[in-house]
């Protein structure tokens, strides 16, 4: 396995990134896209990519503005900007397999948004939140929205177009995502090629955090994922 840190420039801010391959010259065509909150990074979902690596499928992973090594001050960002980061991001994948969007809460709202726009073959979604399409210049200082099941969210119109392989997983113990906004992604997923949720049961929100130490449940939660990208790839 092979990890290799860069940046890039995105509307002006130079964003930080990591790409993991399962060896030097590898195609990375999995991007992953973190959650909301000063803490969020782009090494907690280390463990899911480098298991991926570890079966011949390579990835990058990055900080929206205001996050980790990235410049720039996340009060000042919304959801349109982070749209714009994680476009400036697919750039620098590997177009030779198809792609798959990883997203952890906002970051699930934000793949489910762009989906018609990078056309990805798989979507895999930690705990996706969902806003309100009157939410997307609000700035994260606090004048955000709470998650919820709105049926007038872009992630939920974004969803409605995808036609390929859709894994959720969901934390029976979350209080930020209400169970109800993932019964709305897969409603509205309604031309997914499969469809497929998994609830871990003592999970509360911050799953990536959780995730790593269960020593018997990760391995099965890890081969889930794998084999959903690896059937999505089969498939195209």
């Amino acid at each position: 396995m092979k990890a290799e840190d860069f940046t890039f420039n995105a509307d002006g801010q130079r964003l930080a990134a990591t790409r993991v391959q399962p060896e030097a010259g590898a195609a990375s065509s999995i991007l992953t896209l973190h959650g909301l909150g000063h803490t969020s990074n782009r090494h907690t979902i280390r463990y899911v990519l480098n298991h991926l690596a570890e079966h011949g499928l390579g990835s990058v992973c990055f900080e929206f503005s205001g996050n980790g090594d990235s410049s720039g001050v996340m009060e000042e960002s919304c959801l349109q900007r982070r749209y714009g980061e994680v476009l400036a991001a697919a750039e620098h994948l590997d177009k030779r397999e198809p792609l798959t969007l990883i997203g952890t809460s906002m970051g699930g709202h934000l793949a489910a948004w762009l989906a018609p726009i990078l056309k990805p073959a798989c979507l895999v979604l930690f705990c996706p939140a969902c806003y309100p399409a009157d939410a997307v210049e609000s700035r994260f200082d606090g004048s955000l929205a709470r998650p919820g099941p709105y049926a007038d969210s872009p992630a939920y119109a974004g969803i409605s177009a995808f036609d390929g392989d859709l894994l959720i997983i969901g934390a029976r113990k979350d209080d930020v995502v209400p169970a109800a906004v993932l019964d709305g992604y897969l409603a509205a997923a309604r031309s997914a090629r499969s469809k497929h949720i998994v609830w871990l049961d003592d999970c509360e929100h911050f799953i990536h955090r959780w995730l790593p130490h269960q020593d018997t449940l990760r391995p099965q939660v890890l081969k889930t994922i794998r084999d959903t990208i690896l059937l999505a790839r089969a498939r195209q």
